[in-house]
């Protein structure tokens, strides 16, 4: 049986969110799950692409420190 995942890259659709937003505390990006308010607030209208660059973005954010 093939995976379904047949890339190999580690970055999934999946959202990153952990349940402490700071974005309601005025914060422009989230400190728990890096993520804008705008893709915050976008992210159930977001394509599986969308939503992987999304997760690229802040996993390379996250490698910078």
């Amino acid at each position: 049986m093939q995976s379904s995942n047949t890339s190999t890259s580690s970055v999934t659709a999946e959202s990153p969110c952990i349940g402490h937003c700071t974005t309601v505390l005025g914060d422009d990006v989230c400190r728990s799950c890096m993520r804008t308010f705008d893709e915050i607030t976008r992210w159930i209208e977001m394509s599986d692409d969308e939503r992987i660059a999304v997760n690229q973005r802040v996993a390379d954010l996250l490698k910078q420190g």
